[in-house]
């Protein structure tokens, strides 16, 4: 069918096709790759958007989401990305993760994402950290302007269905948390947890769930310590008691428990402190490092009187999750996909809406232009300017009728009209010697040259 212009005012609408979202995933995860690989692959993450889209023009949106067992680089591309150019963004991401990823394309990113986001992908089944964490990533994004509006609503989706896997099901029930459990393997040295002496060290994301956690085990004294020196505000909001750098050693001295979820690379805990609190004290020392990165020296785990749990231990120690429970999850997530996937598909129309609104509201100023001045209309100059802008409105419509029909493309012309504009037609038996009209309007093409009585000229 032609595409121009009506009246030379018709905003040009791109060419569209049911082409794929262009969402993409990469994902490095501690039970394929191993929780090296996934430390080595969180430490790449900072920056990588804003290198993507400085230097792959085809990408169109990142949003990196880093957890204590996963690394997710979720990306928008163009979708007439060629295979060449998207092997490229494959190996550059890849390249830069320092891992062959497992590597999925829309619909599959979006049961992916959605699976995360309800914890059924995660080292405890059914944690709630995890819808935290990606609510978390989208607005970092979000505020850096890297993701995109699919990303963003793929991402809100997921969040949604988590929400409702958390209503429906009991996988989300109290305690099941990577935080919750490792807490049940330390009650093997501390029973009671209640009352327990306990240092957190970090302020992120990972330490408000701890802080959480703790309190569900009635552990109220609780001293926090961080490097960045956000641990007075992190203290203030959450009822704990800040340590200052020259109180760890004290604080070390004093606690029973040290649960460590700082996670930025470096070990934030040394032997050295851990060896001066021991000689001030005579009690053993848990400590649960729960950081992907390691917060903890090495060399501490074979201190006499201290246990160190990590997370390659507490992943063999999780619970299993009911598989009805986890049945019911799956059932919600395919639901959840389904009405992401077509409201995705819808959204994608709204330039197309948009160009559409512009043109008709571009031929209706067109048209008000063209009326006389002054405050009172002659009913045929108001009848003529609306029978001129329907004519307008038509014209290309009536063209495209007249070459369907010449064509043989007459079927397929009607039903289209019916969907556009819900019309019920008859497909014509037969061509006549009577002027064409247009199916739309029944006016003639001649309609547009048609001038009102006493206006010749105009």
């Amino acid at each position: 069918m032609t595409r121009g212009k009506l009246g030379g005012s018709f905003r040009k609408i791109k060419t569209w096709s049911n082409e794929p979202v262009g969402l993409s995933s990469y994902s490095v995860h501690h039970l394929r790759h191993g929780l090296s690989a996934v430390a080595a692959a969180a430490s790449t993450t900072e920056g990588l958007p804003q290198d993507l889209l400085q230097r792959l023009p085809e990408v169109l949106g990142v949003m990196p989401l880093s957890t204590c067992n996963r690394v997710e680089i979720i990306i928008e591309t163009a979708p007439s990305l060629s295979d060449e150019q998207q092997a490229g963004v494959d190996r550059y991401i890849q390249s830069r993760l320092g891992t062959v990823c497992e590597i999925r394309r829309d619909r599959q990113v979006l049961e992916h994402l959605f699976r995360v986001a309800c914890g059924l992908d995660s080292m405890v089944v059914g944690e709630r950290e995890i819808s935290g964490q990606l609510r978390r990533a989208l607005k970092v994004a979000t505020q850096q302007r890297v993701s995109s509006a699919t990303i963003t609503r793929a991402c809100q989706g997921a969040l949604s269905t988590s929400r409702r896997v958390a209503q429906l099901t009991g996988i989300a029930s109290q305690g099941r948390s990577v935080v919750a459990c490792a807490l049940e393997m330390a009650t093997t040295r501390i029973n009671p947890l209640a009352g327990t002496p306990t240092l957190l060290i970090g302020t992120g994301s990972y330490a408000g769930a701890a802080v959480a956690a703790l309190r569900a085990k009635g552990v109220q004294d609780i001293a926090v310590y961080s490097t960045s020196g956000r641990a007075e505000r992190f203290a203030s909001g959450h009822d704990l008691q800040p340590v200052a750098k020259d109180q760890l050693v004290a604080a070390l001295e004093a606690a029973t428990l040290i649960v460590a979820c700082r996670g930025m690379g470096s070990p934030v805990l040394t032997k050295e402190e851990v060896q001066r609190a021991l000689a001030l004290s005579s009690g053993e020392k848990t400590i649960l490092d729960l950081a992907l990165q390691t917060d903890i020296e090495d060399g501490i785990a074979d201190l006499e009187r201290v246990r160190v749990i990590d997370l390659e231990e507490i992943s063999a120690h999780v619970p299993e999750a009911g598989k009805a429970q986890v049945k019911r999850a799956e059932e919600i997530v395919t639901e959840g996909v389904e009405e992401a996937e077509a409201l995705l598909a819808d959204r994608q129309m709204d330039s197309v809406v948009v160009a559409l609104r512009d043109s008709f509201r571009q031929v209706l100023a067109d048209e008000v232009a063209r009326l006389p001045k002054g405050e009172s209309i002659p009913r045929e100059e108001v009848e003529y300017a609306l029978r001129h802008l329907a004519a307008r409105l038509a014209h290309i419509p009536t063209i495209n009728a007249h070459r369907a029909g010449r064509e043989g493309m007459g079927r397929e012309y009607v039903n289209a009209l019916q969907q556009v504009w819900g019309l019920d037609l008859d497909i014509p038996a037969g061509s006549g010697d009577t002027e064409p009209a247009c199916p739309v309007t029944g006016l003639s093409v001649d309609d547009l040259k048609q001038e009102t009585p006493g206006k010749e000229g105009q």
